[in-house]
């Protein structure tokens, strides 16, 4: 629950009930804009702080707006999205901060084996990214897919494995699917969940070269902490500021609207 103090907002519901009822309709809609605003500010302050926020994130908040029956308007982050990760599960670690939770690749690895528990993943120096900063979820479904971990995420089955009992046809068959796969990633993933020798735990991608076997270059790196500092999207300091400039402006112009549209009908 993020919590933001709000007096000047409940000063204005308390006085909405000694209001004629078009005057309280006018300082309804002005609750409503002001949380309009209060969102607009939510997100610049994203786009300063996060590294190119996706459309997913940018839209990560809602506006409840304010009724007659019910003279408040709610700004927060959505619970959950079309089931899709839900979004406060991990905006709130860059609101409160502390060690975050692992996303669904990273709880993939550690049940396979390729990652500890108590690791989290960053992009390493090889990684494909896309357009807004994240791992290539392309590259995701490589990685599972040479690893033969089995998973939702994406489409592609993982790798076979060969049988003691293939034959020679099954042993061809399956040995080109998995020289094509390694031509697409452009070499094999291999994952170190306690690194090896200077390599850092992690994920890299193992090329041969026409000089030999290339350095694994790292994909992923798992680090033991991956903690966020409390404050670096503030929430809640966004949104008082955002009332403070809104709220007393949006009151006054909504008023004005409820003044003219009585002179109208008059």
């Amino acid at each position: 629950m993020i919590k933001v103090d709000t007096r000047g907002v409940e000063q204005t519901v308390r006085e909405l009930k000694e209001m004629p009822r078009r005057l309280q309709f006018a300082a309804v809609q002005a609750l409503t804009r002001t949380a309009l605003a209060v969102r607009e500010a939510e997100q610049r302050e994203m786009r300063d702080v996060f590294d190119r926020p996706t459309p997913f994130t940018l839209n990560a908040l809602f506006v409840e707006p304010a009724t007659m029956a019910k003279p408040v308007a709610q700004v927060g982050i959505k619970d959950n999205v079309g089931g899709a990760r839900s979004a406060v599960s991990w905006l709130r670690w860059q609101v409160f901060g502390g060690l975050r939770t692992p996303k669904a690749f990273e709880r993939l690895l550690m049940q396979a084996g390729a990652m500890r528990s108590d690791d989290r993943a960053v992009p390493g120096r090889f990684a494909r990214l896309d357009a807004y900063g994240n791992w290539s979820r392309g590259q995701l479904i490589q990685v599972l897919s040479q690893l033969r971990i089995e998973s939702s995420l994406g489409s592609s089955r993982s790798l076979p494995r060969f049988n003691f009992d293939d034959r020679g046809q099954d042993r061809r068959r399956k040995q080109g699917v998995i020289r094509r796969a390694y031509q697409r990633a452009g070499g094999e993933f291999v994952a170190l969940p306690n690194g090896r020798g200077r390599l850092l735990p992690g994920i890299y991608l193992v090329r041969d070269s026409a000089w030999g076997r290339a350095a694994p270059k790292p994909i992923l790196i798992f680090v033991s902490k991956a903690e966020y500092e409390a404050g670096r999207f503030d929430f809640p300091y966004v949104a008082r500021k955002a009332i403070e400039r809104n709220l007393g402006p949006e009151l006054q112009r909504a008023m004005q609207q409820a003044m003219q549209r009585r002179g109208s009908a008059a």
